[in-house]
């Protein structure tokens, strides 16, 4: 993936994928078939706020939106659509009141398909992993549409 193309893809990412940019996800690497996405932290993240750990669902946030990115990593086309079909997490630990990263690898890739594995840590800690994810998504290709 040429330099031109990544920095088509951060501009998607970080400023036309609504959640994303509601997030703040910033891109920290990416090629084809990979991405290493930066989710910052703020206090609206806490899901339990005795313990100050983030919440599930931004955990889960994380491994989709990092299986998704780096399955559209293979667009042919501004058009072409990318959906999550299926997707796994495994919770390992709660993740602290910190930013996360989240990487996400197309392990497979069909015509219409990609599966993906993903992994959520602190920058600091990349051996500790808070969770992962396998994920499958759709890619329907602007090309393969009916006249």
């Amino acid at each position: 993936m040429n330099d031109f193309v990544k920095k088509i893809f951060i501009d998607v990412v970080e400023n036309e994928i609504p959640m994303a940019k509601f997030i703040g996800v910033k891109v920290i690497e990416i090629d084809e078939g990979y991405v290493k996405l930066l989710f910052p932290y703020r206090e609206e993240f806490i899901g339990d706020p005795r313990t100050k750990r983030l919440h599930g669902g931004y955990t889960a946030t994380a491994v989709d939106l990092a299986g998704g990115v780096a399955s559209m990593t293979y667009m042919t086309s501004k058009e072409d659509d990318v959906a999550t079909i299926d997707m796994r997490i495994d919770y390992l630990r709660p993740g602290r009141a910190k930013e996360i990263i989240a990487e996400g690898h197309v392990i497979s890739k069909r015509r219409r398909s990609m599966v993906t594995d993903m992994k959520i840590y602190h920058r600091e800690e990349p051996d500790k992993l808070i969770a992962i994810g396998r994920g499958v998504f759709s890619i329907k290709r602007k090309e393969d549409e009916c006249p």
